[in-house]
């Protein structure tokens, strides 16, 4: 049997991929270059009486020479 927290983890990480898979081709195509997005989780295990904060943000960076 998968370990939950394993399966959780990949998931995650999944998502991720096909979140920067979506940005890169909006961008690409010219849609909105800044977004962001941010939440809290409200109860994490790895922290007694903590909270996780999630932050998500893009925005254009100036190409360097």
């Amino acid at each position: 049997m998968t370990d939950p927290t394993n399966f959780r983890q990949e998931r995650i990480e999944k998502l991720l991929h096909e979140l920067r898979y979506e940005i890169e081709r909006g961008c690409w195509k010219g849609h909105r270059r800044t977004m962001g997005f941010r939440f809290y989780v409200p109860i994490c295990r790895a922290i007694p009486d903590g909270v996780v904060f999630c932050e998500f943000r893009t925005r254009p960076v100036p190409p360097t020479t």
